[in-house]
This record gives structure tokens, sequence and C-alpha cells, in this order.
């Protein structure tokens, strides 16, 4: 059976702040890596991280998405759409649009969909 994990577990794992859940933490990411058990990160899970890492931990946002990513390919991440986050990913990072933007211009552009939108943003990645 998948699980969903939750942001504060990655969380917890990234940041190693609280003792119990960072050990914790530790051993389900070593369960998933070796596919004992399989996750889904929801969209809105990874963007929370996003948040979390970046604006309250103060973290670069260039460690952060690289860590992300290094979870995402994790055996036992089982996302269907780990191509469209790991893009997402790439494009908050290079063109310093919001996560959902990111998400936006990363599907249509994948899936080959258009977008509609008012946000200037998303012209950035174009």
């Amino acid at each position: 059976m998948v699980s969903l994990i939750d942001t504060n577990v990655i969380v917890r794992f990234l940041v190693g702040d609280h003792a119990e859940h960072l050990k914790q933490s530790i051993k389900i990411f070593e369960a998933i890596e070796s596919r004992k058990i399989e996750v889904e990160i929801l969209d809105s899970v990874l963007m929370e991280v996003l948040f979390v890492m970046v604006k309250f931990h103060k973290l670069p946002k260039a460690d952060v998405v690289n860590d992300l990513k290094s979870i995402l390919a994790m055996q036992g991440i089982v996302n269907t759409n780990k191509v469209i986050l790991a893009e997402a990913l790439s494009l908050y990072l290079d063109k310093n649009i919001d996560f959902v933007d990111a998400l936006i211009c990363s599907k249509s552009k994948i899936l080959g969909y258009d977008w509609i939108s008012f946000d200037s943003d998303l012209k950035k990645c174009v």
C-alpha cells in the first residue's frame, strides 16, 4: 500500500532540528530508498516543504531544490508526475518564480497544455 508523506517528516529529515523526529525520519527515508515502503509526495506538500525550508529555516533555494530532487529520485517515491515535479523545482530555482507557477509551466510544457493566467511570472518560462 502506498502512503502519503507529510511535510513535517520531510522537513525533520532535511533539517534535523528535533532529535527523535530526525531518528524516525531517517528510518522512514531508509525504508523509502530501499523500497520497503512506497510513498507519494503531494504537490502541496512539496510546496509547503519549500516554503518552510526557504522562508522559515532560511536555507538556500539551491540546496533545498537539490535535496528535494534527491528525495523524488528515491526508489520508493511512486509519484507518477516525478518528471513534472523535478522540472518545476528547476524552474522555481532557475526562473525565480513561485512553485505553483513553476508547476503550471512544467505541466504545460511536458504535457502540451496551454495555461490561462494574469500572472506575468508565467511568461518567464516560455
